[in-house]
């Protein structure tokens, strides 16, 4: 029964993936919204966002489209919002899911130690769980 549930995950995800990134338009919020930072998970076509929408998304997706599914895996800590500099110095912002990585540039998952020999300055900060929420409260108020 474990195994079939993990079979089932593994093989799903990589269909709403393979969507994701056919279908991700990268848009700056201050393009979208008129704000600097608004975060907000995508929940249906287009998919136009910056870096943190993508991982947001993503995540959303992977944890069944559950809010709860969401919230509760960033306080357990099986998924983290990182905060690092790309390859090209920019403020920028990647999920870490079960140990894997990836992020709007690379759109495939992937190791610390790739981003790095890629350029990536990944820093030890992340996004606390309440951060997360409180920055998608604000976005939800942003991108009304």
């Amino acid at each position: 029964m474990v195994w079939a549930l993990y079979w089932r995950k593994e093989t799903i995800m990589p269909t709403f993936l393979d969507e994701l990134n056919k279908k991700f338009i990268y848009k700056k919020d201050r393009e979208q919204y008129s704000h600097r930072d608004a975060w907000h998970i995508m929940k249906r076509e287009p998919y136009y966002g910056d870096c943190e929408d993508y991982a947001l998304t993503l995540l959303y997706n992977l944890k069944d489209r559950s809010s709860l599914k969401f919230l509760f895996s960033l306080i357990i800590r099986e998924s983290k919002i990182i905060y690092c500099k790309s390859p090209r110095g920019i403020g920028h912002v990647i999920l870490k899911y079960k140990g894997r990585y990836i992020d709007n540039i690379q759109k495939e998952w992937t190791t610390r130690g790739a981003l790095k020999a890629d350029g990536y300055k990944l820093s030890a900060w992340l996004y606390i769980p309440y951060q997360v929420v409180i920055k998608l409260i604000f976005g939800l108020f942003k991108t009304r």
